[in-house]
């Protein structure tokens, strides 16, 4: 729920969603981050890659996107280059919204 909440905090997007990424640190620090941009693709501006440099090894990321026209929850799987930041720094599980009210799992 607090991925969704800061997925929409930003409220400006050229997009039909919002993005937004939450990371528990090992000690215990919440850390939070959302896309930055509404037209650029580039991984350095998704959510994920921005919260990974503030996580540290053996870290919980829960990401989730919320479509813009009803607030409901979308797939939200961190793309490969994601995926390899947060192995790279040692992110050892990630939760991703799927659909409404369901989460996927997945272990790095």
């Amino acid at each position: 729920m607090l991925a969704a909440k800061i997925a929409v905090k930003g409220g400006r997007s050229n997009r039909s969603f919002f993005l937004g990424a939450v990371g528990q640190r090992n000690d215990g620090v919440i850390m939070e981050a959302r896309n930055i941009s509404a037209t650029d693709y580039a991984p350095n501006h998704h959510a994920e890659a921005r919260l990974v440099r503030k996580m540290t090894p053996d870290s919980t990321v829960w990401v989730a996107r919320v479509s813009k026209r009803d607030g409901s929850w979308a797939l939200a799987r961190p793309c490969e280059g994601c995926q390899i930041r947060m192995r790279f720094v040692g992110v050892r599980k990630v939760i991703y919204t799927i659909g409404p009210d369901e989460w996927g799992v997945m272990v790095l």
